[in-house]
């Protein structure tokens, strides 16, 4: 099976506050609960946060291929028996979002209507302006420096690899969150 088109996939996040005792229990248990929904039908991918320093917080990115195949997983049997296993370890239930597309940066923390798109805009492209000025030409100087012939195509993917991934697990959650009460406004 193909990957499904990105505007197809689901993303579905979860959110666990973990005892700070237990927590290499419920990294095993993760384990086999990242297991488990792999053999899901619809599954793509999995990411996981872990907390940071002595922090609490779990977080789980898993992207199915619909909405639907997604709250499959989320409400099916199998998940709730394994979420029995871990209940002794968690702060507070169980927390889960699905979101159709990459609005899922932006969506409330409580039930509410996302942020204006504009919103949404002006914050994005305050993250990314400063990283496509200034990752290229980091790419650049190393790349001409121990692979003098290197494509410039491959220092344009290796930028957009950086740009993204600095985007997705560092940038967005944070300026998010620190402007989240503009954002709701």
């Amino acid at each position: 099976m193909s990957a499904p088109p990105p505007s197809d996939l689901s993303t579905s996040v979860i959110v666990h506050d973990v005892h700070p005792g237990h927590r290499a229990d419920y990294e095993r248990w993760m384990e086999r609960a990242t297991q488990a929904h792999q053999r899901f039908p619809g599954y793509v991918a999995t990411d996981i946060l872990m907390p940071a320093g002595a922090g609490l917080r779990y977080v789980v990115i898993l992207r199915f291929c619909s909405s639907a195949s997604a709250s499959e997983w989320l409400l099916s049997p199998l998940r709730r028996a394994l979420l029995e296993e871990a209940r002794p370890w968690l702060l507070g239930r169980d927390r889960f979002r699905v979101h159709d597309d990459a609005e899922f940066w932006f969506a409330p923390s409580q039930n509410g209507p996302a942020p204006a798109r504009w919103k949404q805009w002006l914050l994005s492209t305050s993250a990314v302006f400063p990283l496509t000025a200034s990752v290229p030409p980091l790419v650049k100087m190393p790349g001409q420096s121990f692979a003098p012939g290197i494509p410039p195509a491959a220092e344009m993917f290796a930028s957009a690899a950086i740009i993204s991934a600095l985007m997705v697990y560092w940038i967005m959650p944070r300026l998010t969150r620190a402007a989240s009460a503009w954002l709701a406004r």
